[in-house]
């Protein structure tokens, strides 16, 4: 073989693998920050139900696609499961985080739960560190998780994802270890955001107490009101509520805040919901 014919045989055989390297490489590049006068974030609650629509229908495809029509930089899951016989082995949070193409994931889990109801957290921005903790519960196990994230060198954002019981004996007791927890591990200088599904109305005291905390509901203070949240389709006759919430305090601005009622337009089919929640998306300008 000439050297001409070699040289040839050597590219075809490395052209491959320096794109895939050089594709693995940009992937992990985390997007350009927002500039400096105008720093605009998308964040989306949303509680995925495992991957499993108001029809039965188990398909996480859906939830992506749920998603990526909003395209959040940060992403707030609660009920994900991991490896579980119900919902097929799945690691689902680590699935979406590849399926959305968002580098940076965390994922807590309940452990006596069996690794059923946890809460995860996508992002697009590096997380800088990642803590997670079980909520004291005396029914289900329940779990929050607290990250920070690096938009840039001047601003990182306190993110906490939570999930709260459905009891009321449990739900005061975990909304004070959440307000207590975020003074105890969030650094005050940062903008703190907390959101998830809280299992309760806008006019209980546990809501209120979260309020009296500094943070602000930035859908009702948006919308001048609240809209139900759940459930997403109402096939069996279900009371409505209004439960899934972005708090947020130390920010500049609410650019935008609703609740994505409408994920297939023109169509109106339980098949259209991936979840029986639906998301909730707020925009802030820090």
């Amino acid at each position: 073989m000439n050297k001409k014919a070699k040289f040839v045989f050597v590219s075809l055989l490395l052209t491959p693998l320096i794109v895939a390297t050089i594709m693995y490489v940009y992937n992990q590049i985390p997007p350009e920050s927002p500039e400096e006068e105008d720093k605009k974030i998308k964040f989306m609650t949303y509680n995925i139900h495992f991957g499993q629509g108001v029809d039965d229908d188990l398909n996480l495809e859906r939830i992506a696609q749920n998603i990526l029509n909003e395209d959040p930089d940060i992403i707030g899951l609660q009920e994900v499961d991991n490896g579980r016989i119900t919902t097929q082995g799945m690691d689902m949070g680590l699935w979406l985080a590849n399926r959305l193409d968002m580098n940076y994931y965390v994922y807590y889990p309940p452990i006596e739960n069996e690794h059923t109801r946890g809460c995860g957290l996508l992002s697009k921005y590096p997380i800088e560190s990642a803590n997670g903790y079980d909520i004291p519960s005396k029914s289900l196990q329940r779990v929050m998780i607290h990250t920070v994230i690096r938009i840039d060198s001047n601003l990182d954002l306190e993110v906490f994802v939570v999930h709260v019981g459905l009891s009321e004996e449990d739900t005061e007791k975990q909304i004070k270890f959440i307000l207590d927890k975020i003074d105890d591990e969030a650094d005050s200088s940062n903008p703190q955001i907390l959101m998830g599904d809280f299992n309760l109305e806008n006019d209980t005291d546990e809501i209120e107490e979260i309020l009296s905390d500094g943070f602000t509901d930035t859908y009702e203070e948006y919308n001048q009101d609240r809209d139900d949240t759940f459930p997403s389709y109402d096939l069996y006759g279900t009371k409505d509520e209004s439960i899934d919430y972005i708090f947020a305090k130390s920010y500049d601005e609410i650019d935008d805040s609703y609740i994505v009622d409408d994920m297939i337009e023109n169509v109106n089919t339980p098949e259209e919901f991936g979840s029986d929640h639906l998301p909730v998306v707020t925009v802030l300008k820090f």
